[in-house]
């Protein structure tokens, strides 16, 4: 068996973490450049391009739940190709539409590519070479993300600035699709029956009997909703705080110290999913995804406790230490408590919820923002869905068994 240094599975890997720095770089974080790049444009406000933008998150979502079936069927490459060119597609589009209404017909261009780059597609692609390590594999697959929010997105803007809105947006599509088209194309094969990575050979389960789960059935499972619950909790309010922190730090820090926290935050999101990545497949998952969310309760406790530069600045590192692995955690724990036929379906079908469920945080946030006039009651709101978030976790209806 194939079991080397060379395994091809570690290619895989690398081609999951292109395929999410170019998914979240074009499909998430380029979605604030493309407000603010429309809003100069065409002097559409804010709430009507935001609008467009919850449209193209909730109809995703949709969409998403049907991407590890996909794979499953179609085949990794086929999907990849196909939605890198249709997300390129949707950015072209926004170029040249000059009504709002136009915005959710490039948003629909837009979304087969997001649901083809996301969480629940990656998780699917690696868990057709990994068994053993597929904690770390998708920690290392999953930094790609991150990456794209810390690399990506700050080159795209400084295309927009540079080139021009149409111009830079003709310039990272075309590089995008230059560079993924062919790694996709070559790395992204079926696994050989004899291919296996270290350990796996013995690791390896069987995929049990019978059909895989429907949603509706995964959605019965005692097991899965205490999960589903959890990270749909820390997922909203993680990305509520995103959202809003550069609003929440700019008064003390100023607009040029805000942008260090964000900066500060990204870099700890890939510290932090690469240290829990080198530990996850030895420990049990649901008490390291309750540690992560406890991290993150302790930096709403810390940025609660005092304006001090010092005590932002730590609040923000420790905040950032669980933004990357809330997605990639869930699709750990299914690994351990389902049968490797439903591995698919329900990390889509979670994915795709936590989505729905994370596009209303912003909205919520900002109203309890207006309400009470500045953020105090919206970070108590933010550490109390992670405390709730990090005690579901820990529930176990059923004992685990791993098979996936």
């Amino acid at each position: 068996m194939k079991v080397s240094s060379a395994y091809h599975g570690w290619w895989v890997v690398f081609c999951a973490f292109v395929i999410a720095l170019y998914g979240w770089g074009l499909g998430f974080y380029g979605l604030s450049l493309y407000l603010v790049a429309l809003h100069k444009a065409h002097g559409w406000s804010p709430a009507t391009i935001s609008s467009a933008i919850t449209f193209y998150y909730v109809a995703g979502a949709f969409l998403v739940m049907q991407v590890g079936d996909v794979i499953l069927k179609r085949g990794a490459r086929l999907v990849v190709i196909i939605g890198a060119a249709l997300i390129g597609l949707g950015v072209l589009a926004l170029t040249v539409i000059d009504q709002p209404w136009q915005l959710y017909l490039a948003f629909l261009l837009m979304i087969p590519g997001w649901a083809a780059m996301g969480g629940g597609s990656i998780n699917t692609i690696i868990a057709q070479w990994f068994n053993r390590r597929r904690g770390l594999a998708a920690s290392l697959a999953l930094n790609g993300a991150t990456c794209g929010g810390l690399l990506f997105a700050p080159a795209f803007a400084w295309a927009i600035d540079t080139l021009g809105f149409a111009r830079a947006c003709l310039a990272a599509t075309g590089f995008v699709l230059l560079t993924l088209w062919p790694l996709a194309a070559v790395v992204l094969r079926p696994r050989h029956a004899d291919e296996h990575d270290a350990g796996d050979e013995t690791a390896a389960s069987p995929d049990g009997h019978g059909e895989p789960m429907s949603r509706a059935e995964l959605l019965r499972q005692p097991r899965f909703l205490t999960m589903l619950g959890a990270f749909s909790l820390g997922l909203l309010a993680q990305i509520s705080f995103i959202t809003h922190q550069v609003a929440f730090l700019e008064p003390t820090l100023g607009l040029q110290g805000a942008g260090w926290a964000v900066s500060l935050t990204s870099i700890s999101a890939l510290a932090g999913r690469l240290a829990v990545g080198l530990v996850i497949d030895k420990v049990d998952r649901r008490a390291a995804s309750a540690a992560v969310l406890g991290v993150q309760v302790a930096a709403m406790a810390v940025l609660l406790s005092s304006p001090s530069l010092a005590a932002l600045y730590l609040g923000c590192v420790l905040f950032g230490f669980g933004v990357g692995n809330l997605i990639t955690l869930p699709g750990l724990i299914v690994q351990q408590e389902f049968p490797r036929r439903d591995f698919a379906r329900a990390v889509s079908l979670n994915v795709a919820i936590n989505q729905l469920v994370a596009a209303l945080g912003p909205y919520i946030l900002g109203v309890l923002h207006d309400l009470s006039g500045n953020y105090r009651t919206s970070l108590i709101a933010c550490l109390i869905l992670q405390a709730a978030a990090a005690i579901l976790v820990l529930w176990r209806p059923r004992a685990s068994v791993r098979d996936a």
